[in-house]
């Protein structure tokens, strides 16, 4: 017993001993290998070309697209990687990786930044998520987790059935495409978790481009990752198309209701209006104001002039089911002005015989079956023109 314990103490306190040598002869090695390293030039600036700069994103996850704001958010995982001949590693080692900040600060890095960025951070808990890994041969990869929240020019004319195409554009900052070249790996350049999800979108697809950027301070390398989105409408159709549907049915009842029964109708109508103007008050205030008519306008400013013209409509009828007869007018046939109940409900007095009472009840008969035709044939206009296009 005394023998083993003798000897597990002796292993640990050789682990240790090998364990602070190897530290200590890569801590020695990383100093003499920087001893003559300058930071401020590219590793091929004396051959007389660029850095390639091979890059590769990992969409760890995609946010939500803010339309208020017009822009997105992505936790991505960027790496680059290199080729740096200054960093050709001696001996057996086949890797090394640097973690202290220290050391990491005496390394070149490109200089990349994102052109569209509004917001982003390094993600740091445990520690800083920064990975510079040196190979044998003298290639570097450098890769770190990043959130991004980036612009996107977004296109409303069809919202909520709209499309969009939002990107990322990478580029260097200070150094032109004379000392930096970016491209994208050749292999998966832009890599996504299965059964990624986006909220209230769907993604197409996306496709990774190389750009070039010419100011007045040079031309720049830099690369594009663009992301085709389409907006699920199954959101909007339950919470917009459904309810107003209906607001635009229920004002349709007030044609059952009796020319006389003024509060009945009139509330029924100012309800509904300002049922509809408070519902387009909640989606503009999700939206930016912009000067174009979008395909929400379309449907609610429709729903609208339906309600208005149901009140409208009443307003008409309760005027001519009152108004007395000052002189001739155009005959109709009995018949064709109003179904026999209708023609029974009228008192025969000589009151009723003085007014238009007839052509009232003929409006609000044909009014029952105008208004939901319109209103479908503006239904399959709508959807065809913009679900189809």
């Amino acid at each position: 017993m005394r023998m083993e314990l003798t000897l597990t103490l002796v292993l640990g306190a050789l682990m240790t001993t090998i364990g602070s040598a190897n530290c200590a002869n890569q801590k020695q090695f990383l100093d003499e290998l920087l001893n003559s390293y300058d930071i401020n030039e590219s590793p091929h600036l004396s051959k007389g070309r660029p850095t390639a700069i091979n890059v590769q994103m990992f969409i760890n996850s995609f946010g939500s697209l803010n339309a208020a704001n017009m822009d997105f958010s992505i936790d991505v995982f960027l790496r680059q990687s290199w080729h740096d001949p200054r960093l050709v590693l001696p001996g057996p080692r086949e890797r090394v990786a640097i973690t202290n900040p220290q050391t990491l600060a005496k390394l070149w890095k490109p200089d990349t930044y994102f052109n569209n960025l509004k917001d982003g951070e390094i993600h740091r808990v445990s520690m800083p998520n920064v990975l510079y890994r040196i190979y044998k041969t003298g290639d570097v990869l450098y890769s770190m987790r990043l959130t991004l929240r980036l612009s996107c020019h977004m296109e409303f004319r069809k919202y909520p059935l709209d499309s969009q195409v939002c990107g990322v554009f990478i580029t260097s900052f200070a150094n032109t495409d004379d000392l930096v070249k970016y491209r994208w790996l050749a292999d998966r350049p832009i890599d996504l978790p299965e059964g990624l999800e986006i909220a209230q979108f769907d993604l197409l697809g996306f496709s990774a481009n190389e750009t070039s950027h010419a100011y007045v301070t040079g031309n720049f390398s830099g690369l594009l990752a663009e992301f085709m989105l389409r907006r699920q409408s199954g959101y909007h159709v339950l919470q917009t198309y459904v309810p107003t549907i209906l607001i635009v049915s229920i004002s349709w009842v007030s044609f059952w209701l009796d020319p006389n029964a003024v509060p009945g109708r009139v509330t029924l109508g100012v309800t509904t209006l300002l049922t509809l103007t408070t519902l387009a008050s909640g989606i503009r205030a999700s939206l930016p104001p912009v000067s174009y008519v979008k395909a929400i306008d379309v449907w609610i400013g429709t729903c609208m002039i339906m309600v208005f013209s149901a009140l409208v409509e009443f307003t008409l009828v309760n005027w001519l089911f009152n108004k007395k007869v000052t002189k001739s007018l155009l005959k109709i046939p009995e018949s064709a002005a109003s179904p026999q109940s209708q023609r029974d409900s009228v008192p025969e007095t000589s009151q009723a015989r003085r007014t238009y009472a007839r052509y009232a009840l003929l409006i609000d008969r044909l009014s029952r079956f105008i208004f939901p035709v319109l209103f479908l044939l503006f239904n399959l206009t709508y959807w065809l023109c913009y679900l189809v296009s």
